[in-house]
């Protein structure tokens, strides 16, 4: 099996999903009992519940890089570069993170491999 970027971010995916509930698990029951709606009051409260927002970010992303990774498979199956725009925005994306959470996994996984699409992509062009 070859080890594409759309399988790496696949993987960075299923481990956010499968994680999510074993790391936020006390939040993620939260969300069960209201059947994954309105998991926060909003803005308004006057105690933000950190946890809670920080969960609800590793399950969405999670749940969005899955079908992002699968969609750039199928692509890199059948021999054709990703588009330019796809890299870039992947590399946006990857950096307001990086910035936001420094210290995160997407620091030390996601940007060397931005990078590497980037740069794979300009030395093909």
């Amino acid at each position: 099996m070859k080890i594409t970027n759309g399988k790496i971010i696949m993987a960075v995916g299923i481990i956010h999903t499968v994680l999510t509930p074993v790391v936020y698990s006390k939040q993620f029951l939260s969300f069960a009992e209201r059947f994954f709606f309105k998991i926060n009051d909003g803005f308004m409260e006057s105690q933000i519940n950190y946890e809670t927002f920080a969960a609800f970010w590793c399950l969405y992303f999670g749940l969005i890089l899955f079908p992002l990774g699968a969609l750039l498979d199928i692509v890199e199956k059948k021999n054709i570069m990703p588009p330019s725009a796809f890299i870039w925005t992947y590399l946006i994306v990857i950096l307001i993170g990086v910035y936001m959470i420094p210290y995160g996994g997407m620091t030390i996984f996601m940007l060397p491999h931005s990078i590497y699409m980037l740069v794979r992509y300009r030395k093909n062009k």
